[in-house]
């Protein structure tokens, strides 16, 4: 099946696609100084749910990189019914290719460090697109310690401790602002919000050629979660600005 397809149906319904809460995206943006008039670009921003709590909390104005079409008609919704449609937008495309027609204030990737391969090269592709004192916010999964067992380890390579993610931010020329940690019930809540999509897209697709890869898919992130992830994985927004160097 093909990957964007798999993110539709195990995530296309959820109103924020990561373990995290409207409460927790709001304090990111007050901690990146988002005001009336900011300037924002979020990079793989699904279907626009972060983009309008922060048009409707401060303010901002920006726009959407999203690859997924679906997910694309999605946002351009959600900025309509926030009344928001005249200060977002939506580019449907590769973020990897997007190039921006001027700086913003805040560049934003929350669950989408896969795009780039990681957390440092997702810095280095959001400092592109602000100005010199613009923010950042990143939303990602992180170690819990640097004691996760090897075998669970070898399946994230990408992923890093905390105290990783510090340093790199460091070379990067930022301070950290802000952490923004979630919970066990976040990861529940989100955890059982795809199993249930996934469920719900078998029951509907009872012939579907890709059914028995669905069954395994959904068995396999149960594993995973159960296994292991509950346990040594965390997930929370890091907010940067520019450093005191």
């Amino acid at each position: 099946m093909d990957m964007n397809e798999l993110v539709s149906i195990s995530q296309g319904t959820l109103a924020i696609m990561n373990p995290t809460t409207p409460e927790k995206v709001l304090a990111a943006g007050r901690a990146a100084g988002l005001r009336e008039g900011s300037r924002v670009v979020e990079i793989g921003c699904g279907n626009g749910t972060i983009l309008a709590l922060w048009g409707r909390e401060y303010g901002i104005s920006g726009l959407g990189v999203e690859a997924r079409e679906d997910a694309c008609s999605r946002a351009e919704e959600t900025f309509r019914a926030a009344g928001l449609g005249g200060r977002l937008a939506v580019r449907c495309m590769d973020a990897r290719s997007y190039v921006p027609g001027g700086p913003f204030d805040c560049a934003a990737s929350i669950g989408a460090s896969h795009i780039r391969g990681g957390f440092a090269a997702t810095i280095d592709a959001l400092l592109d697109l602000v100005h010199d004192e613009g923010t950042i916010v990143i939303g990602d999964r992180c170690w819990r310690s640097d004691r996760t067992p090897p075998e669970f380890a070898r399946e994230w390579p990408d992923v890093l401790t905390e105290y990783e993610i510090l340093g790199v931010a460091r070379e990067a020329g930022l301070d950290v602002a802000a952490v923004i940690r979630s919970g066990a019930d976040d990861w529940d809540r989100y955890e059982s919000g795809i199993w249930q999509s996934v469920i719900s897209w078998l029951g509907s697709h009872p012939d579907h050629p890709d059914r028995d890869f669905m069954i395994d898919y959904l068995h396999r992130l149960q594993d995973e979660y159960f296994g292991y992830g509950r346990e040594h994985m965390g997930w929370a927004l890091f907010v940067l600005v520019p450093g005191f160097y």
